[in-house]
């Protein structure tokens, strides 16, 4: 059985929590999640470098919208106006941080 979300919601102003089909709840601070955007603007596809600066990403930014990608990701539309990056479920977990 795949691990999936059952619930993802705000918690609070900085960050979000998502509640797994098998009962685990991650937290993850909003902030943390946007730098560790895996998309080829923010990793470099061959190199696996980060090309990201994290001084450049408002301390205050936040997800504006978030859609599911299939059965397996979601996507995050960010106030800072970064949209490209799939945050898959199994990626999601291991960013996962103890409530």
């Amino acid at each position: 059985m795949a691990i999936v979300p059952r619930d993802i919601r705000q918690a609070g102003p900085d960050a979000l929590e998502i509640a797994w089909a098998d009962g685990k709840l991650s937290r993850y601070r909003v902030y943390g999640l946007r730098v560790a955007c895996p998309c080829a603007s923010c990793v470099d596809e061959v190199t696996g470098e980060r090309l990201l600066d994290p001084r450049r990403v408002p301390a205050a930014v936040k997800p504006l919208r978030i859609r599911s990608v299939g059965n397996y990701a979601i996507k995050i539309d960010w106030s800072d106006g970064h949209d490209t990056g799939i945050y898959t479920f199994d990626r999601l977990r291991g960013l996962a941080e103890s409530p």
